[in-house]
């Protein structure tokens, strides 16, 4: 389940296990772990993470699946990951309420050069376009994917803030937000 470089490596599984050590409840703990499930995981990887039983860690995934926050898998065994589309609309709402038309205006134009500026780098449309090996030789790899992974992260930005202004749009539309 640990994919090294990611958010769901060791070091951030032990800083987990740091923090409950503190104290805090089964479902805030299988809550943490949920949110950090990049890649699917079972009930069983879950509750050895969480430091609860298996029957614990699928009654509180069961809950938070009902709630659109992680997502079945369905398989033998049944497995969950974070539910991206959720995460990007909590996201879109922070920030339609922490900021002004004018203020997405500009990091919306901020991030559209940045992306241009990857296109015109890159020669290519999209990161998945990019062939890192092709691209780079042996010192200039890892930076060729540290481009690839901040493009791709600029594509999200992207695609929040215009979720943000869409949503105010058609909140201010249906009088609920002034």
């Amino acid at each position: 389940m640990s994919n090294p470089g990611h958010p769901d490596d060791t070091d951030a599984i032990e800083k987990e296990r740091q923090r409950w050590d503190q104290g805090s409840s089964t479902r805030d703990r299988v809550y943490d772990t949920a949110i950090q499930l990049y890649e699917p995981a079972t009930v069983d990887d879950v509750a050895s993470r969480a430091h609860c039983s298996e029957g614990a860690a699928r009654e509180h995934l069961e809950w938070l699946s009902a709630r659109g926050i992680v997502e079945p898998i369905d398989g033998r065994p049944k497995q969950y990951q974070r539910n991206h589309a959720y995460f990007e609309w909590v996201r879109a709402n922070e920030l339609r309420r922490e900021h002004t038309d004018a203020e997405l205006e500009t990091k919306l134009s901020a991030l559209v050069a940045e992306e241009q500026a990857y296109r015109e780098q890159y020669g290519v449309a999209d990161p998945g376009q990019i062939d890192a090996l092709a691209e780079a030789d042996y010192d200039s790899l890892e930076t060729v994917w540290e481009d690839i992974g901040d493009w791709k992260t600029i594509r999200r930005e992207l695609r929040i803030i215009e979720r943000a202004r869409k949503d105010r749009n058609t909140l201010s539309g249906a009088g609920i937000v002034g």
